[in-house]
């Protein structure tokens, strides 16, 4: 599997495809089982997937790999996703009382 360029906006379904080593009929049904994976599409219904959606797909390849069924997904992203919101909360918190620490070690 090749990387994605980083400084590529969106990239078309073959090209994530090829990316991630996954056919585009799965990839088309993926969009139908997971309602988190919706990447933009143009009048044509041409699909954009940003880097946003190639990191859940990446998550999705994880759920499939640990044989999680396909009618779970879509629940168990939403899980992941409020322990990430939880994480950035307490790496912003230790962030501040890092700075307060700082800041009092700098009045001793």
């Amino acid at each position: 599997m090749e990387e994605h360029q980083p400084n590529k906006v969106y990239f078309s379904i073959k090209e994530v495809s090829t990316m991630l080593g996954v056919s585009l009929p799965t990839l088309r049904y993926w969009e139908q089982e997971v309602e988190q994976l919706r990447p933009r599409t143009n009048a044509g219904r041409t699909r954009f997937y940003s880097h946003d959606d190639i990191a859940l797909l990446r998550r999705i390849l994880h759920l499939r790999d640990m044989h999680v069924p396909v009618k779970e997904w879509s629940q168990r992203l939403k899980l992941d996703n409020r322990v990430l919101d939880k994480q950035m909360a307490m790496k912003q918190n230790l962030e501040s009382i890092r700075a307060q620490l700082v800041a009092l070690r700098d009045l001793i």
